[in-house]
């Protein structure tokens, strides 16, 4: 079973809704990652781009969400596989 929702809201604590986890904070979710946590990523990464597809092609904001959303899970499987 994966713990990847529970060390995301770990990391988060302290921080204001406003405020993205600092990079420091996701090698340390990555340090953590077992296979299961790293199945988790690969599954949210597929589900933001389904979700990235049906986003209208005029709310570049909502795409920009999802982006960077792919880009730190992305950059978190990359940190987890090391």
């Amino acid at each position: 079973m994966s713990k990847l929702s529970a060390l995301i809201a770990e990391v988060k604590a302290g921080l204001s809704a406003q405020e993205r986890i600092p990079d420091a904070r996701w090698a340390a979710i990555a340090k953590q990652c077992g296979g299961d946590e790293i199945a988790d990523i690969r599954s949210r990464i597929e589900a933001l781009k389904t979700e990235l597809a049906s986003v209208e092609e005029w709310d570049g904001d909502t795409q920009d969400e999802i982006n960077g959303a792919i880009f730190r899970f992305s950059l978190l499987l990359k940190l987890a596989s090391i």
